[in-house]
């Protein structure tokens, strides 16, 4: 029998824009044998289950010719009807034959995940004899979704939000419960699944049903007025078209203007640099008058103060920054395990930044090369809308180009001309960001389509310590350009990355350095081939005039061979080698890696 790996996505992902299941099923040889041949095999036990009369059409669509692809199809269709069956507005869903991995991928859209998980539970076990009787099991089945079916005047405002670009947030889906908003709700529940959030921030809204909540109208019912209203404009209109009428007169009411319906977002990925661009975007936007609210791997910071430490690069962090009314500007770290696991907050972002992509966390989550992780972090910056800044100076970002869709396509490049990335792009890119020189100095150079725009001097920001850290002008490069193309002047920029310094207050644990000592320590984060190899080539180029030492640590949780080219990295920049083991907080040591960083030193020094 194949083997089935499934779990849900509660908001946008990177295989749908809707809500959905992903499914893996992996087929051996010989599993074929004892599954549905027909489609009558299935149709005849959804009928005698009374889940399908018999002139209904079954399945609604087409099924491949190829066989594995031909009973993926049939079995995500089959889990799709069940929730169908029960109420549920579901439609979309989408089989990807992997012939090379003797698996199909396929994504099933659903309204709740743990319904839509149940649904591929039982056609599964239905199509692998597991399940001989489907009545029963179908019946309470049908209970348990339909006590978690969506109200259809909720559904309607949620469709209306859509049509008008605000983002509709349900509160009781995955991964929040309505117990999580009790201080909001009283306690009290006016209309089950009913808890909406409409728009971000300071404009945001919550619908309890049809009330919202957070305005003092004494609970008036919304959407009540609205149909009213409706109604009285056409006597015939039909039961859908008046309630998607009421829904859009109460869009209008919440949000008479659309500048007030959203907050900008600039969204940030890559292998490096993430946290430390995300600081000096941050602060750039801060110098320009916003209230940011800022997700890293610091933790969730609101206007400046530190709300969760911790790592939230994903959705649920996401979130805490879009619904708090204390910020007006959104700054997102972004790193590959919400992508795979959690998916978006957004539906898009106004500014999306990749930085680069490079060895690490290979071996995780189905990723096993660097072709893969680029396939995931390419999500990001397909749901850029406004603008999408990419790493001209690696290959799988610059890649990245084919699929973005934003309206203005940004290249940042240290090492190419604006005519170089011209006559290798061509009209790909709307705008770029280089390195030129000015009066004997090298300047960040903004190329807004014909327009030329110095941005300042690479030296005049302390964080590229007079421009040695080579990493750090790559990162403030794109931090620049997300700014600019999100309408932050050039002179708020220049003042803000003026004063944008490494240190342990503003970039912990990045670049840090303390001279404070008998002696110069210089203290970073770096913990892959790559992040190792930048900080060794600004540590060369610094003025040492005694002895250099290293104590550096593996990551217990990165392949043999990945802690093997750190060591390598490494190798031949300073004259003492210290192999730290790495010690969890907890002070667990579930794996030595010491002896595997010799073994990748040794082979080079």
């Amino acid at each position: 029998m194949p083997t089935i790996e499934f779990f849900p996505y509660g908001g946008p992902n990177r295989r749908s824009d809707k809500p959905a299941i992903e499914i893996l099923l992996k087929f051996r040889s010989g599993d074929m044998n004892g599954l549905p041949r027909k489609v009558a095999d299935i149709k005849d036990l959804l009928v005698s289950a009374r889940v399908l009369t018999p002139d209904e059409v079954f399945p609604q669509q087409p099924l491949p010719t190829e066989r594995m692809a031909w009973y993926s199809s049939l079995l995500v269709q089959t889990a799709l009807l069940f929730q169908r069956k029960t109420g549920h507005r579901v439609n979309d869903f989408a089989v990807t034959p992997l012939p090379q991995e003797n698996c199909c991928l396929a994504v099933l859209e659903h309204e709740h995940c743990d319904v839509g998980m149940t649904s591929v539970k039982l056609a599964f076990e239905l199509f692998t004899g597991k399940l001989r009787q489907l009545a029963e099991p179908f019946q309470m089945f049908s209970k348990f979704a339909r006590d978690r079916l969506l109200p259809i005047e909720t559904g309607a405002i949620i469709k209306a939000a859509e049509r008008r670009g605000v983002q509709a947030v349900h509160l009781e889906r995955l991964p929040f419960k309505r117990v999580d908003f009790s201080d909001l709700t009283s306690g009290e529940c006016i209309r089950p699944n009913g808890l909406l959030m409409l728009g971000y921030g300071e404009q945001q809204h919550v619908l309890d049903g049809t009330y919202c909540i957070d305005l003092a109208e004494d609970y008036t019912d919304l959407f009540d007025v609205g149909a009213q209203q409706s109604r009285s404009l056409a006597e015939s209109t039909s039961e859908v078209a008046a309630l998607d009428a009421a829904a859009e007169l109460l869009l209008d009411r919440l949000f008479p203007s659309k500048l007030s319906v959203r907050m900008p977002i600039i969204a940030i990925t890559g292998t490096n640099g993430k946290t430390t661009t995300s600081r000096m975007v941050n602060h750039i936007v801060s110098m320009a008058g916003y209230k940011p609210g800022m997700v890293c791997t610091d933790g969730v910071f609101l206007n400046g103060q530190l709300l969760d430490k911790g790592d939230f690069g994903a959705r649920v962090g996401h979130m805490k920054v879009l619904t708090s009314k204390k910020v007006d500007f959104a700054v997102l770290e972004t790193h590959h395990r919400g992508i795979v696991h959690d998916g978006f907050a957004f539906c898009w972002c106004d500014v999306a930044v990749c930085l680069n992509v490079t060895e690490d966390h290979l071996g995780e989550l189905s990723i096993d090369t660097v072709e893969q992780m680029a396939e995931v972090k390419s999500a990001l910056p397909e749901r850029g809308r406004q603008a999408v800044v990419l790493n001209a100076d690696d290959l799988h970002c610059s890649a990245m180009l084919d699929r973005v869709t934003a309206r203005q396509k940004c290249l940042v490049s240290m090492e190419s001309s604006r005519d170089q990335l011209i006559e290798k792009h061509g009209g790909a890119i709307t705008n770029c960001c280089v390195l030129e020189v000015i009066n004997n100095q090298q300047f960040f150079v903004m190329y807004d389509k014909e327009l030329r725009v110095p941005i300042m001097a690479v030296d005049s920001i302390p964080a590229t310590f007079g421009g040695t850290a080579l990493f750090m002008i790559s990162n403030a490069m794109h931090a620049v350009a997300a700014c600019y193309l999100s309408g932050v002047s050039v002179e708020t920029i220049n003042a803000a990355m003026s004063s944008f310094a490494a240190s342990y207050k503003s970039t912990p644990g990045r670049l840090n350095v303390f001279d404070d000592l008998p002696f110069r320590i210089i203290m970073d984060f770096a913990h892959n081939p790559d992040g190792v190899r930048r900080i060794c080539e600004f540590i060369d180029r610094q003025e040492v005039p005694g002895r250099k030492l290293v104590a550096f640590a593996g990551d217990v949780n990165r392949k043999d061979e990945t802690i093997r080219r750190v060591g390598r990295s490494i190798a031949g920049h300073f004259d003492f080698y210290f192999c730290k083991e790495y010690l969890r907080a907890d002070g667990t040591q579930p794996r030595w890696v010491a002896h595997i960083l010799k073994q990748g030193l040794s082979r080079q020094v």
